[in-house]
């Protein structure tokens, strides 16, 4: 690490290859929608991601948006991996590695439509957080929105302490000389330790040693990047809104639909608690404490802009949704702080029919509700946006977007499933559908190679990844257990296989990811 330029973030250990779809601009207008905030799709959009790790996000995106993306990341080698990510797929993005400081230097960028930071704030220095606003004050259109996502108060109070002595005896107790996963290791080992002997924080704190169990068994890609930078800000929710505001910030809504669903996050005497609050900043600061919030997803606008309640409707009933999975592969519940909640059958039933009718082929609201005349607007635009909030349906963008960015997205999902032969970083491909990302795991990338090479049977695909598996000495590993026998692997993946040939492939064609 050099501490040049790292400025205390833990860059010894690369980001992990994960995939946000709350940077999605699809995403990120439909959820400014539900809450009746207007946004336009363009073709011409400039959008920013500022902090993008490895860089699948913001390549997926660049790829499925029509419209041009600039990033940055200024660890120089998740920088590079992005870039070939996007000379990959020929999106054009530019992708860069400087600083925030760096950044707002440049005399070569646009005025942005959208500007997102997934993880960022909590982890780099006040000085940093003041060149970040300083940026969206900048460069962010009139009208444009901004998407920021931080660890937060109340929720983060027992654990913060925790989290302080990762950093400190990285920083005070271990040899910098000695392999990053070492050193978190061994200061997860002291932390253990000091929790053994009985503090009296930790009789303030119950469940920590629960919770720092749960820590051990993480991604340690993850734990470096979650625990171990030197800065480390926690806010509430009003400490970002203050300091959001220089750059003409508007607090707008969540990034989680399954927040607009009251009885799924708060008991009945929070919502009547909460509906006594009139100010918009100190209800949602309340809310916090209700939940006991620890990570916020929040959209703001430069310049909101409400739509009437008719608008509002109209806008819902020309949004096309699709499904991501099988309908009878959804969840019966779903889960929110205030507890579980079954969903109705009588409501779910026919909207889960409707969205699967004809292969799945995404449907606006508008065609769901005269498919469903039993179900009332207002239910089915709440299920709508239950499974949305879910991970099991996605707002879609215009077939006219979608037709711009297919090129892209076949050209970027070509690349990653050829990656998948050796290695599962990447378990994610492109939609022009969506506009953002789709879980896809390393096996059944490697069944797509086999039907892009004309192989039409699942016993083909299955063979084709056993033979990639094998050769590299690899195994599967089902319920905890290797499979020892290249028989037992065989009949694992043709059993996945003959899956994905039945609940996955429709799936996938009404995606167009093929």
């Amino acid at each position: 690490m050099s501490e040049a330029w790292s400025e205390g973030y833990f860059t010894d250990e690369g980001y992990t290859y994960g995939y946000s779809r709350e940077i999605n601009p699809v995403f990120q207008r439909y959820c400014l929608l539900l809450r009746g905030f207007a946004s336009l799709e363009s073709a011409s959009a400039y959008h920013c991601e500022l902090g993008f790790g490895q860089g699948v996000s913001v390549n997926i995106h660049a790829a499925a948006n029509p419209g041009c993306y600039v990033g940055t990341d200024f660890h120089p080698a998740q920088a590079a991996h992005a870039s070939a990510l996007a000379t990959a797929c020929g999106s054009d993005a530019r992708l860069y590695d400087d600083s925030f400081e760096q950044l707002l230097a440049r005399d070569d960028l646009p005025q942005f439509d959208s500007i997102s930071l997934h993880g960022i704030w909590t982890w780099v220095s006040r000085d940093n957080q003041k060149l970040i606003v300083e940026f969206a004050r900048r460069y962010l259109k009139p009208g444009g929105l901004l998407y920021i996502s931080y660890n937060c108060f109340p929720g983060w109070s027992p654990s913060a302490p925790l989290r302080q002595l990762f950093s400190l005896h990285d920083r005070f107790g271990s040899n910098a000389s000695v392999r990053p996963a070492e050193r978190i290791d061994a200061a997860l080992q002291f932390s253990e330790a000091l929790l053994a002997a009985n503090p009296q924080y930790a009789n303030t704190a119950p469940n920590l040693s629960a919770k720092l169990q749960g820590i051990k068994g993480q991604n340690r890609q993850y734990v470096a990047h979650e625990y171990f930078n030197r800065d480390w800000n926690c806010m509430y929710f009003t400490d970002v809104v203050d300091a959001l505001s220089p750059a003409k910030l508007d607090y707008a809504t969540t990034a989680a639909p399954l927040d607009s669903v009251d009885p799924l996050n708060l008991n009945a005497e929070g919502m009547a608690f909460l509906e006594s609050i009139e100010h918009p900043i100190m209800r949602e600061q309340a809310r916090d404490y209700f939940v006991n919030q620890h990570f916020r997803r929040d959209l703001y606008l430069r310049g909101a802009s409400r739509l009437s309640a008719a608008e509002r409707r109209e806008g819902m009933l020309n949004t096309r949704f699709v499904m991501l999975q099988a309908a009878e592969s959804v969840p019966g519940a779903v889960s929110g702080p205030a507890g579980e909640a079954s969903l109705l059958a009588e409501i779910y039933a026919p909207v889960l029919e409707a969205l699967a009718a004809k292969a799945y082929v995404p449907k606006t609201l508008r065609q769901l509700l005269a498919a469903t005349p039993s179900v009332p607007y207002g239910d089915l635009e709440q299920a709508i946006s239950v499974l949305v909030g879910m991970g099991v349906v996605a707002p879609c963008q215009s077939e006219a977007a979608e037709k711009l960015v297919q090129t892209r997205c076949a050209a970027l999902n070509l690349h990653l499933c050829k990656r998948s032969l050796f290695n599962n970083h990447i378990q994610i491909l492109a939609s022009p559908v969506t506009g953002g990302g789709v879980p896809i795991s390393r096996f059944q990338q490697l069944f797509l190679i086999s039907i892009k090479q004309g192989k039409k049977y699942p016993a083909e695909w299955a063979q084709l990844a056993w033979g990639i598996l094998g050769e590299q000495g690899e195994g599967i590993v089902k319920e905890g257990r290797p499979l020892s026998t290249a028989e037992e692997n065989m009949a694992e993946l043709l059993a996945q296989a003959k899956a994905f040939e039945e609940k996955s492939l429709v799936i996938l064609k009404a995606l167009k990811i093929v």
